[in-house]
C-alpha cells in the first residue's frame, strides 16, 4: 500500500496580506497528479487544514474541489484530523455520512484511538489534544504536561497488533530538539506540549502535523511532512513536500513541490537592489528585503516595487541593532538639548548639516513656546 502524508495546509492563510490560496492551490494539483499517476492508495492529512477555526468561503470551496478530485474522480480514500488551527465541530460535519464516501475524518478524543483498515494496514487518526481533553476523558489522569497526559492516555490504549502495519496520524509537538518556524502557533508556555518521540515506538509509522519544516524526529519513522508552503520568512531554507509512504518496504521520500512563486529573503544595498540587471530571477517571488544601508532610503519599498511586485517587508538590520544600541544611551539622550536633537534630525534627515541662522531661529521659537517640545 503507498499513502501520501501531507499537513500544516492552513487553507486561507496570509502571508503579510498576501493571499496564498493560488500557490496552495498548485501544491494540492501536485498532489492530486502524484495520486494519479504514482500508483497511490490514500492520503493522509494530518491537521491544520484551515488556518482559521471559521475560515474564507474560498478556503472551503479550494478544500471541497481537492477532496472531490481525489475521492470521486480518483477513487482514492483519505485520512484527515484535526489540528490546533482547526474547528473541531466544523470540520467533523457530516463526517458519519461521508466515510462511505472513503473521506474518513476525526477531530475528537475517543477513548480508544479510532483505526481504519485496509489489507495489511492499520491507520489509527488521533486528532490534536491537549491534556484537558484527556482528564475530561479519565477523570482520575493527574497530568497537566502533554507528555505525561499523553502517555497515560497511550497506557488506555489496547496493544497494536503486529500482524498489522501500524500507522498513527496524529497532530502534536514531537521532539525537544526539533525545528521550529515563526508561523506555528504556540500551544502553551515553555516546553511543557513537548511529546517524547519514545511514546510511539511500536507505530510502524507516525504521519505527523504541526511544525512546518519536513523532518523526521527520532527515528525516520516518526515524521513530519511540514507545511504545503513557507508561511514565515524563517522558513526560506526549507524544501517543502509531501511525503511518499511504501507500507510493503516501508521506505519513505519526501517529494518536493514545483510553484511558480517563491518566499525569499533578498540582502543587499538599495542601489544593487534597485539595479534592473540585478536578481532578475526573483522577479516573480514573494520577498522580503533586508537592506544592508546604514540610513533610511525614502520611499525605498514603492521605488523597489517596481522591480518587484511582491516586496512584503523591508527592514534595516544595521539600523536595528543601532535602535538597540540607542536605548542604551538613553541618558545622553536625555541629557541632550533640544536644540541639539532638532539640528542631529535635520542632518539624519536631509543629509545636510543647519546653518547657524537656522539654529539660532529654531532656538528662539523653542524659548518662545511657538514649537512644542513633545512634537
Amino acid at each position: 500500500m503507498k499513502l501520501i502524508h501531507i499537513a500544516d495546509l492552513h487553507l486561507g492563510k496570509m502571508l503579510k496580506l498576501y493571499n496564498l490560496l493560488q500557490l496552495q492551490k498548485e501544491c494540492l494539483i501536485q498532489i492530486e497528479e502524484a495520486m494519479r499517476q504514482d500508483d497511490i492508495d490514500g492520503l493522509i492529512i494530518a491537521g491544520d487544514v484551515y488556518d482559521r477555526a471559521i475560515p474564507p468561503q474560498e478556503a472551503v470551496n479550494l478544500l471541497n474541489a481537492f477532496l472531490s478530485t481525489i475521492i470521486n474522480d480518483l477513487h482514492k480514500k483519505v485520512y484527515m484530523i484535526s489540528g490546533n488551527h482547526d474547528s473541531s465541530d466544523r470540520l467533523n460535519f457530516a463526517s458519519s455520512i461521508l466515510e462511505a464516501s472513503g473521506l474518513f475524518i476525526e477531530t475528537h478524543l475517543q477513548e480508544q484511538i479510532v483505526y481504519h483498515e485496509e489489507d495489511d494496514v492499520r491507520i489509527y487518526m488521533l486528532p490534536f489534544i491537549r491534556p484537558i481533553d484527556i482528564r475530561r476523558l479519565y477523570p482520575e489522569c493527574p497530568h497537566t504536561n502533554y507528555n505525561d497526559a499523553f502517555a497515560y492516555y497511550l497506557s488506555k490504549q489496547q496493544p497494536l497488533d503486529h500482524n498489522y502495519r501500524n500507522i498513527l496520524i496524529t497532530h502534536q509537538f514531537v521532539g525537544f530538539h526539533a525545528l521550529t518556524s515563526e508561523s506555528e502557533q504556540s500551544l502553551s508556555v515553555g516546553n511543557v506540549e513537548v511529546i517524547d518521540p519514545g511514546l510511539f515506538e511500536d507505530f510502524d509509522y507516525v504521519a505527523l502535523g504541526h511544525l512546518h519544516a519536513p523532518q523526521y524526529v527520532h527515528q525516520e519513522k516518526i515524521r513530519y511532512s511540514g507545511s504545503l508552503l513557507k508561511y514565515s520568512f524563517d522558513e526560506v531554507k526549507q524544501k517543502k513536500g509531501y511525503v511518499i509512504i511504501d507500507t510493503k518496504e516501508m521506505s519513505f521520500e519526501l517529494v518536493p513541490f514545483k510553484n511558480s512563486q517563491d518566499v525569499v529573503i533578498l540582502k543587499d544595498s538599495f542601489e544593487n537592489l534597485n539595479d534592473p540587471t540585478c536578481y532578475q530571477d526573483y522577479r516573480n517571488d514573494l520577498i522580503a528585503i533586508e537592506l544592508t544601508d546604514t540610513s533610511i532610503i525614502p520611499h525605498a519599498i514603492e521605488q523597489l516595487r517596481l522591480l518587484f511586485p511582491h516586496v512584503l517587508q523591508l527592514t534595516y538590520p544595521a539600523l536595528m541593532g543601532q535602535e538597540v544600541n540607542d536605548i542604551h544611551h538613553m541618558d545622553k539622550i536625555r541629557h541632550t538639548s533640544l536644540v541639539e536633537l532638532y539640528e542631529d534630525f535635520y542632518q539624519q534627515s536631509t543629509g545636510t548639516t543647519l546653518d547657524e541662522a537656522s539654529l539660532k531661529i529654531i532656538g528662539e521659537l523653542l524659548e518662545g513656546g511657538e514649537i512644542d517640545e513633545a512634537s
